[in-house]
């Protein structure tokens, strides 16, 4: 069904894959930039991505915006996240669960201290913007709009920044060795379990069938996880100028699609664990955007992202980008190039 070649390739790489030291691959974040996404023909998807609320429906053909959004001073560069959908749809996400009050300073609930490192972050916004990006896991939160706190513990504004507002998080932010994650096992929490491997009955078969061929020889959930990312890296295409499926997203680039942009990539990762009991989710926001000074980044609406979070037992959600960067990267920088300002 269309992956024969690339599934002997990889059966071929398979061991190399899962013996590997790959930690850029858990830190995406010091790989590239990422491109703004459109609602539909003609529409930023930032708007579609990043504000697209509690549903995200996977769209057709792209483009970039250079608009400035906010500026960050953080000890380092790290994927500033948005939010998170849990639930799979077949054509998109969902977000579920309810929004809580949150008190200026108060703490989140994080892993163990033993487990982390602190990453402590002031942004600025320089234009409106609806959301609140935040390196991933924050901790706490200080500024000048009130937020709430989403059932998966991102931060949302009550109304919205206004260009000139600002705040600062304080993240931890997961310190483990390759060693330590490859080990991890399939011992979940219950609530992690039950929520994050949900797949709509309309998935076919064929989706678990080839992720099961792909990884079988990978021996832990995070291997195959490694697994999973780099063959859709090495075997599919990156472009802007797609048409959206009219079946299941996740099955259609697995199996009939030779190329497409981020949310295709992370759709289709985390559909692919999931039909092995591994809980992943989708989750938006931004890349680091472009360095303009020691530990200061411009980001723009076409760092806007999408890539996957994977539950990694007694660590919590890592991060995998499933996305080819240098093709985003070409696209982004011939963007940058062409600006006329608007």
């Amino acid at each position: 069904d269309g992956i024969d070649a690339g599934r002997r390739s990889v059966l071929a790489q398979l061991a190399a894959v899962v013996a590997l030291p790959t930690a850029a691959s858990r830190v995406p974040g010091v790989e590239g930039t990422a491109l703004s996404l459109l609602g539909g023909s003609g529409g930023t998807v930032e708007g579609s991505l990043v504000d697209a609320g509690d549903s995200l429906t996977v769209q057709g053909s792209l483009s970039l915006s250079t608009a400035l959004r906010f500026t960050v001073d953080a000890g380092e560069a790290s994927y500033w996240r948005v939010g998170t959908y849990d639930r799979y749809t077949g054509d998109g996400w969902v977000r579920t669960g309810n929004l809580e009050a949150y008190d200026d300073g108060e703490f989140l609930d994080g892993p163990p201290a033993d487990r982390t490192r602190e990453l402590v972050q002031n942004y600025e916004a320089e234009s409106d913007i609806g959301t609140v990006p935040a390196a991933w896991k924050p901790r706490q939160y200080e500024g000048d709009p009130d937020v709430q706190v989403t059932r998966h513990d991102g931060l949302q504004p009550e109304d919205g920044l206004e260009s000139g507002d600002s705040y600062r998080i304080e993240s931890q932010l997961i310190d483990a060795t390759e060693d330590e994650l490859r080990a991890a096992g399939d011992d979940y929490p219950d609530e992690v379990e039950g929520t994050y491997v949900q797949l709509p009955e309309s998935t076919p078969d064929r989706v678990a069938e080839t992720t099961a061929t792909l990884t079988e020889n990978a021996e832990t959930p995070y291997q195959t996880a490694l697994v999973v990312q780099r063959w859709l890296k090495e075997n599919r295409d990156y472009s802007l100028d797609v048409s959206r499926p009219r079946r299941n997203v996740a099955d259609r680039f697995l199996h009939a699609m030779s190329e497409g942009y981020c949310t295709y990539f992370a759709t289709t990762m985390a559909v692919m664990l999931r039909t092995q009991d591994i809980p992943a989710r989708m989750t938006v926001g931004y890349t680091p955007g472009e360095s303009v000074g020691e530990n200061r980044w411009e980001v723009r609406g076409l760092h806007s992202h999408a890539w996957v979070e994977t539950y990694v037992e007694g660590w919590g959600w890592v991060q995998f980008d499933p996305t080819p960067a240098g093709p985003r990267r070409a696209a982004e920088q011939q963007r940058l190039d062409g600006d006329d300002g608007g």
